[in-house]
């Protein structure tokens, strides 16, 4: 399969990119989706199912012999988010015996280092923050002068336009550098399985923003975590070495 770079008519989204989807994921969106994960060249990679996967495995490639039973579809780039996203709670359902437990765990030990932090250097008080990319430090100011500094990584954000968290590894306006430690997370979502920590974009609420900051706080061991509002969302961060400036 290649990934196609042409417009298409979607009856539900009108004129948008198109992608190569296989039948199955078409006609039912709730099974797992093999694909790679998204880049700046290539936003949605071809995916294809679990059927599809055992032919692949069969030659390691695509070629004639396996070809042929595939069938392939062009889908518009919308539907094939929201199917993908549609897909997690479906798979996250099978795994709620894991998750939950290492969830409320991380709520925990999160809750327990945000209220460190505030006694120590009153976040929430101060007039203004500021980040980085380059440098990937995060600083909170008062008047004009720096009162406490962080190395951050950007976790993902939540849209209040239509109720998405997407993963800061496949958001590309962000430098690598500030998001290269949720590679790590993204890691153990495969390995354990969860869905929520490999899809890219998937409908979840602030609640859902916060426990996913959690989980990578307690994966990455940061001191901490930092919500900061947008005109379209909220954006959480990762709070390493946090120290007073002054």
């Amino acid at each position: 399969m290649s990934d196609s770079e042409q417009d298409i008519d979607c009856a539900v989204h009108g004129t948008t990119h198109g992608t190569y989807i296989c039948s199955h994921l078409m006609n039912d969106p709730l099974q797992q989706w093999f694909c790679g994960y998204p880049s700046k060249d290539n936003a949605w990679p071809d995916a294809w199912c679990g059927v599809c996967e055992r032919e692949f495995q069969k030659e390691g490639e695509w070629n004639e012999n396996n070809e042929h039973n595939l069938d392939i579809r062009l889908a518009c780039h919308r539907c094939y988010e929201e199917n993908k996203g549609r897909s997690v709670a479906h798979l996250m359902e099978k795994q709620a015996g894991r998750w939950e437990p290492l969830v409320s765990d991380a709520v925990t030990e999160l809750t327990a280092k945000q209220d460190q932090l505030q006694k120590r250097f009153d976040l929430s008080k101060h007039e203004r923050w500021d980040y980085d990319q380059e440098t990937g430090e995060i600083v909170f100011s008062n008047a004009g002068v720096p009162a406490v500094a962080a190395r951050f990584q950007i976790v993902g954000s939540i849209s209040s336009v239509n109720d998405t968290w997407l993963w800061s590894w496949a958001n590309f306006s962000l430098v690598p550098e500030i998001f290269e430690g949720l590679l790590t997370v993204r890691t153990f979502g495969e390995s354990e399985r969860f869905a929520s920590l490999t899809i890219p974009k998937w409908p979840a609420t602030e609640e859902v923003g916060w426990e996913l900051t959690a989980v990578a706080a307690k994966i990455l061991n940061a001191d901490g975590a930092y919500r900061t509002p947008s005109k379209v969302g909220f954006l959480f961060t990762l709070l390493m070495d946090v120290r007073r400036v002054q």
